[in-house]
């Protein structure tokens, strides 16, 4: 079967209503796993994971009976600590090739496949059934284990599990409707991610060199988001990266003779680099000329096309002041 683009969320605030149940969000890698013959599991390119995460290609085997075989479910890998999902350990894992170091960390940093979702069951599309109907059928065929485990979720009340899960010191919590199909690859407003900081992918299209120990590598670098297929300068991020980041990142960054912003932003001593590398960044906000406040750098999104970072994540956030 030709391979599923995930369903995405659209940006939201908590709130208390019918019709609705709240999942906590998972800091993660988004991951479709795919259990017929075999164990495939996918992320948002829709590129293979499968050498990254050998002990969850075991676990998912041992998850579904040989006579449940042909089903797609859909979720988040995550690597926990101290009880909360930490993306710098998951980063280690993504960014792997090594095998001997794979097979290690796969033992002593193990990843957890978090399911939220059923596509396919016995080898047949459910994606245009109700999702609580699906989350029933998932329960029935998903075995869990001490990798694999299927999300929990609490109904209507939405204000409630936020302020739950920010005690609890995860990232946000998501918002879906009862009674939605899957739509693969629609960012759809059935489905809201709920973050307790405004975050935004971004694509970096220049930097300004570094100084001192950031010699280098870079001071700061310049982001944007695309518009009607316009890459439109938001603002730079100089801060939140480790020493090995700022190695990683610079090593990344292809220069360019010129700038990939439709506006020539008014900054002096810049490097262009090609629109090639997407970072998650997290602001106080986002102010009413369209810049983020305060931005610090998150975690490098390879899971995550430049095209995909659109202006529209950060319209809804925009303060009118």
């Amino acid at each position: 079967m030709l391979p599923i683009k995930p369903m995405l969320a659209v940006r939201g605030k908590p709130f208390t209503a019918k019709g609705w149940i709240f999942e906590p969000k998972i800091d993660g890698t988004r991951c479709i796993a795919y259990l017929f013959n075999k164990v495939e599991l996918r992320n948002r390119r829709l590129l293979i994971m499968n050498y990254r995460y050998p002990e969850l290609i075991r676990s998912l085997k041992d998850a579904i009976n040989a006579s449940t075989r042909g089903c797609v479910l859909d979720g988040e890998i995550a690597v926990f600590s101290k009880g909360v999902p930490d993306f710098n350990a998951l980063a280690q894992r993504e960014h792997q090739v090594q095998r001997l170091r794979i097979d290690y960390l796969s033992k002593n940093m193990s990843a957890n496949y978090i399911v939220f979702d059923i596509l396919y069951s016995q080898g047949k599309t459910i994606m245009d059934r109700p999702l609580l109907e699906r989350k029933q059928i998932l329960k029935e065929i998903l075995q869990e284990g001490e990798l694999v485990t299927i999300i929990d979720y609490l109904s209507e009340k939405g204000e409630t599990y936020f302020q739950a899960a920010m005690k609890l010191g995860l990232e946000g919590i998501m918002a879906k409707k009862a009674n939605s199909s899957y739509q693969p690859g629609i960012r759809s407003p059935n489905w809201m991610k709920i973050k307790k900081n405004l975050t935004a992918d971004l694509v970096v299209g220049g930097y300004i060199p570094g100084r001192g120990h950031r010699e280098p590598y870079f001071g700061s670098l310049l982001l944007g988001a695309y518009d009607s297929g316009k890459l439109v300068f938001i603002g730079r991020v100089g801060s939140g990266f480790s020493e090995k980041e700022l190695k990683e990142i610079r090593e990344q960054l292809v220069i360019d003779e010129k700038s990939p912003f439709s506006e020539l932003p008014r900054i002096r001593n810049v490097k262009w680099v090609k629109p090639e590398l997407v970072l998650e960044v997290s602001a106080m906000e986002v102010t009413r000329h369209g810049n983020l406040r305060a931005p610090v750098f998150d975690r490098i999104r390879d899971d995550k096309e430049p095209q995909e970072c659109g202006i529209d994540q950060l319209l809804s956030a925009r303060v009118n002041r």
